[in-house]
């Protein structure tokens, strides 16, 4: 619901209101490869500067800045729950930087596993270690690809059809490994209680605790999604407050909300969840 609202504020922000610019994208493309790769709704809302003014700064074949490229990743990892990445530089960006950057990144958010390091491209000549790596572990996981089956062509900028579909790419990669299942266990509602995720392991299971204070007890609370980013696995609560109309008891109320996880989506202990969203930054051990 968040992302359709934005979705439209941007979308009315961007458009002329004449037509809204419902062929503005299409022109813009022309007959260019990824006119049919290129997600509409996915341009407006990861890249909103392309957008503006009827689409007048898109065009598929220019290089990519640096700086712009990370304001878009940053907040697609930050819709996905993910902490942002660093601020660039208003320069163009080649294809093998922009494989560094990306490479680094799902490497250690844990969403890619590292590699051995090898990649089918021959055209590697004076590019560093850390570079080939960060380009191997991305082929290695199906997320990018080279110009053909052994040309990567590193030294060229990077345009901007290439950087929307391929995070595009990397939205649905991360849709697919990022929540991690949970089963609910219990609710339970009282009237003093310490606010704070606890977790405790049994057999091959284990039970996460998350307990959260609220001024009436009108609210409710469930747990939207649990995702892992380094050697930590956030919790994300879905918070609904009372309707204005309601009568409830103004007292503090401690929510309690257990879940257990098969220990197979977890990965080797120690396990620390952490609050996701916006609370404070408690944490548990087991």
């Amino acid at each position: 619901m968040k992302r359709a609202v934005v979705l439209f504020l941007i979308f009315v922000l961007v458009m002329p209101s004449s037509a809204f610019g419902s062929t503005g994208m299409e022109q813009k493309l022309g007959n260019h490869w990824s006119k049919e790769r290129i997600q509409k709704d996915f341009l407006l809302y990861y890249f909103p500067y392309l957008a503006r003014e009827n689409f007048n700064r898109l065009n598929p074949n220019d290089p990519f800045y640096e700086d712009e490229f990370l304001l878009s990743f940053s907040s697609l990892l930050k819709e996905k729950g993910y902490t942002r990445t660093e601020i660039g530089w208003k320069m163009k960006m080649t294809r093998i930087d922009m494989a560094k950057i990306l490479g680094k990144k799902l490497l250690d958010i844990k969403a890619i596993k590292s590699s051995d390091g090898t990649i089918p491209f021959t055209d590697m000549e004076g590019i560093s270690v850390e570079k080939k790596k960060a380009l191997a572990d991305l082929f290695h996981a199906g997320l990018i690809n080279g110009q053909s089956k052994s040309k990567f062509n590193p030294y060229a900028y990077a345009t901007q059809a290439e950087v929307i579909i391929l995070l595009q790419r990397i939205s649905d990669f991360l849709d697919q490994i990022s929540n991690i299942p949970f089963t609910l266990s219990g609710m339970v509602q009282s009237y003093s209680g310490v606010e704070g995720i606890s977790s405790k392991s049994e057999n091959n299971k284990v039970f996460v605790t998350i307990t959260k204070s609220f001024p009436t007890s009108g609210y409710s609370m469930e747990i939207e999604r649990i995702l892992r980013e380094e050697d930590k696995y956030k919790v994300y609560l879905n918070i609904t407050p009372p309707s204005k109309n309601s009568e409830h008891l103004t007292v503090i109320t401690f929510k309690t909300i257990t879940v257990e996880i098969d220990k197979v989506n977890l990965g080797d202990p120690p396990y620390s969840f952490v609050w996701g969203n916006f609370f404070a930054h408690l944490n548990s051990m087991v």
